[in-house]
């Protein structure tokens, strides 16, 4: 009995450690993290100029620690790289990685095993790199025609995630589930624990734009669906409509950008982009959303300097504001959204009578994309989002709509007192 009992004891013990050691390689971890060798840096960046590519150290957390004590040095102590957990990341330009071959077969020569990363598409997405120490991580940054810089999800066989994933902390390895945009950059060469880096120019800047640069793409899949099941032939009026609305979202993207205030597409607008990946040629109007905390005064002003007038002026600042604004005859509809409890809202008046309309939304959060051509932000929880605003039947065409009755989400939410009507009321009709 003895016998049986330290057998069982000892195959329960390997048991238990084969168990222990399949959920560490199968997780994101920040256990028995093996430290980085700056001569592994060294060798990257010596790959690099042997092959005339540029290696960005793109890592935002040590990019932060270093800009904020590059006081702080001791000749021959290793202060900020050899402190990072999980691997080093560098970018590179995905031009260079196609047009220069010979990087990658320099690194291997270098002693690095390089584990290259494409997307289905074919496209160059991530390369890991182990030498000595930690691994070394390089973002690869594809240019799009918008003028932003892109960074692919990690994804590929399942032998080589669970390879790398096993030194990839759960902080990085979220980071790296998403596509990314960037704005283009500058560099500069700075020294990091006396090794010469490549940096973005304002470290800053980046590791704010990193921090709200998770990307979501048009789905050309369901587009072309949705173009087969319902799209007839337009009409020209209908092809003049879209490309009227597009030149006036991309004049208000430009006026908002220079104002600094994040906007996002909204209602049919964020609809056509999400259902066909393009504008509704029979909306009417352009739709975007603002918070009502990053509106300013002099928005206004700025729009109706460039061309835009104001064709209507609804609600106060602090309850149920709404502006319109007129190029030809496109009409521009900004809705400003209020946070209350676990949700958001938009307000909506009716001219002829102060009724007021309260439109609810789950809360969201914001992401990129690209919109014929333009980066813009949308609701990350898109389809969320137009649920809540068109139902379940949101993909089939509905031409027919009452902003008052037709939104699921609306709800009646009082009357303007007469008295204030010429305040909360403003129509011009020009």
């Amino acid at each position: 009995k003895k016998v049986f009992l330290g057998v069982g004891i000892v195959v329960g013990l390997i048991l238990l450690d084969q168990i222990y050691l399949h959920i560490w390689l199968s997780t994101p971890n920040t256990n028995f993290q093996r430290s980085l060798h700056v001569d592994d840096v060294r060798q990257l960046l010596r790959a690099g100029e042997d092959a005339a590519v540029t290696t960005i150290l793109y890592d935002p957390v040590i990019l932060h620690a270093w800009s904020t004590n590059s006081h702080v040095a001791a000749p021959g102590a290793c202060i900020f790289l050899c402190h990072v957990i999980g691997p080093l990341t560098f970018a590179v330009t995905a031009a260079q990685l196609r047009d220069k071959p010979m990087f990658l077969s320099r690194l291997a020569q270098l002693g690095f095993t390089v584990t290259l990363f494409e997307t289905p598409e074919g496209q160059q997405s991530h390369v890991f790199l182990m030498r000595q120490g930690s691994p070394l991580h390089l973002v690869v940054l594809h240019l799009q025609s918008s003028g932003f810089l892109r960074q692919y999800t990690l994804q590929g066989p399942p032998h080589n995630i669970a390879q790398v994933k096993q030194y990839i902390t759960k902080d990085a390895w979220n980071q790296m589930k998403f596509d990314r945009a960037y704005e283009r950059f500058s560099t500069k060469e700075v020294k990091i624990d006396e090794v010469e880096l490549t940096v973005p120019s304002n470290i800053e800047a980046f590791i704010e734009d990193h921090q709200n640069s998770q990307f979501i793409p048009c789905n050309e899949s369901r587009a072309a669906y949705y173009n087969l099941k319902y799209l007839k032939d337009e009409t020209p009026y209908e092809t003049q409509f879209k490309h009227k609305a597009w030149k006036l979202l991309a004049k208000a993207k430009t006026l908002m950008d220079q104002l600094k205030i994040p906007f996002w597409l909204s209602s049919g607008t964020l609809l056509g982009f999400y259902r066909q990946c393009d504008i509704i040629s029979w909306a009417m109007d352009v739709d975007i959303g603002v918070f009502i905390e990053n509106y300013t005064p002099n928005l206004i002003t700025e729009f109706e300097k460039k061309g835009l007038k104001l064709s209507h002026k609804f609600g106060k600042v602090h309850d149920s504001f709404e502006l319109s604004f007129k190029e030809e005859d496109i009409k521009l509809d900004i809705f400003f959204f209020y946070t209350e409890g676990a949700t958001m809202w938009n307000g909506g008046t009716q001219a002829k009578t102060g009724k007021k309309f309260k439109y609810v939304f789950p809360a969201f959060t914001l992401c990129w994309t690209e919109f014929l051509d333009l980066k813009v932000r949308i609701p990350c929880q898109t389809e969320e989002y137009i649920r809540a605003n068109y139902g379940l039947s949101w993909f089939t065409p509905m031409k027919q709509w009452d902003w008052k009755a037709s939104p699921p989400n609306v709800q009646e939410n009082g009357m303007w007192p007469e008295s204030e009507w010429p305040e909360v009321i403003v129509v011009n009709e020009r």
